[in-house]
């Protein structure tokens, strides 16, 4: 067998994009941050013993998606799909939790759910960079 002539399919990184790594900076610094808060403080950290399993879900679901977002800031474009979907699901958790907050007539601004927001729509962009900047390699004939 010879070497591959092609040079690499697919770039590692991800296309250079200042607010989308903002954004997952803003994340993971919010997610971590109100972790530490809440193990930090005695009051906070003996409620955690109460919380239902979907708010257990919703937490990893929050720290699998902090983490993901240090792959996203340092440009690793093999984080881009799970990014992706942990922002959608932790979207769907705020929505969830906005919607039963402002029944119950707490009217708050969802700062985590428009960082979500915007941040997927950073993720769709640099998506469609990824894709149009992918050249799909030529097919080679066998030897023979």
């Amino acid at each position: 067998m010879t070497a591959p002539t092609s040079s690499q399919l697919r770039p590692a990184l991800l296309p250079r994009d200042n607010i989308r790594s903002v954004l997952a900076a803003l994340i993971a610094l919010l997610t971590i941050g109100g972790w530490v808060n809440a193990l930090g403080k005695t009051p906070l950290r003996d409620a955690l013993r109460a919380q239902t399993r979907l708010w257990w879900v919703e937490q990893i679901v929050a720290l699998a998606l902090a983490l993901v977002c240090i792959g996203i800031i340092m440009r690793r474009r093999g984080f881009l799909e799970a990014a992706f979907w942990l922002t959608i699901y932790s979207t769907i958790f705020d929505v969830m939790r906005w919607i039963f907050e402002f029944i119950d007539g707490q009217l708050r601004i969802p700062v985590a759910l428009i960082l979500y927001l915007l941040f997927i729509w950073r993720l769709l962009l640099t998506r469609k960079q990824v894709d149009a900047g992918w050249e799909r390699p030529a097919a080679e004939v066998p030897p023979g």
